[in-house]
């Protein structure tokens, strides 16, 4: 035999020549034979802190550009204000009250005016106030405005006219054989005795018209005469009104 070792070799491990087990340390589940470096709980919360947060109601920020808008609008607006604001104080009434004196020698000069020519008066009248329903031909307009040109309402008394154009009219009304049913305003307040006999004028001398002027007196009895009425007229109460006036009444 041969000669022998007395030293004995040790047993081998059985991880020789095996890759070590890979440490668990991102919060995972270690694989089987892995060795886990971490606690039940941290590697809980790790899990936990990866999922999005819930959203919050009424907590959004406000974006930049609604909040650059405000700020320009404010901007904006207080620049215009001290543009175009004017001042705070007594002077515009003062100012005010030194135009007056114009204003009503202007207003004396325009009824001078029409009285001195109705028709050009009573023209700048109707196409100012007029035309817009009744055409500037005064051919008004097919089943909503009636005409002025041909219709009796104009050329027939003169009385009649003035109270129209004084408190105006409403309801059905028959003109040139064409029923409407509308209403027109009332120029009382507005248009001065001369204006509305200038007027008045005018129409009934428009285009195939070929009724007499208006003169301003006959606008100054009417209106005195029909001071208490506030409302419109209806076509029953002219034709009325105009059988008194034949027989003496007041106009």
């Amino acid at each position: 035999m041969g000669p022998t070792d007395d030293r004995h070799s040790a047993p081998e491990s059985p991880n020789v020549g095996r890759p070590l087990p890979r440490p668990v340390g991102d919060g995972g589940v270690p694989e089987a034979g892995g060795l886990d470096l971490q606690p039940d709980v941290e590697r809980i919360h790790r899990t936990i802190q990866r999922e999005p947060r819930d959203p919050v109601e009424g907590r959004e920020p406000v974006p930049w550009f609604f909040t650059a808008v405000i700020a320009l609008s404010l901007f904006w607006g207080g620049w215009y204000l001290g543009r175009y604001g004017g001042e705070f104080g007594t002077a515009t009434h003062v100012a005010f009250a030194s135009r007056q004196a114009g204003i009503a020698a202007a207003a004396a000069g325009q009824e001078a005016g029409a009285v001195a020519n109705p028709i050009v008066a009573g023209k700048a009248v109707y196409e100012k106030n007029c035309q817009v329903c009744h055409q500037a031909v005064g051919q008004g307009v097919p089943g909503a405005f009636p005409p002025v040109v041909g219709s009796e309402w104009v050329t027939g008394s003169p009385e009649t006219l003035v109270r129209i154009l004084l408190n105006g009219l409403q309801g059905p009304v028959e003109v040139a054989g064409t029923t409407y049913n509308g209403a027109m305003p009332a120029w009382r307040d507005v248009l001065a005795d001369a204006e509305i006999a200038a007027v008045a004028t005018y129409i009934r001398q428009l285009e195939a018209n070929e009724a007499p002027p208006v003169p301003p007196d006959v606008v100054v009895a009417v209106r005195s005469g029909t001071a208490s009425r506030a409302t419109p007229w209806t076509a029953p109460e002219l034709q009325a009104a105009a059988a008194t006036r034949e027989t003496g009444g007041p106009p």
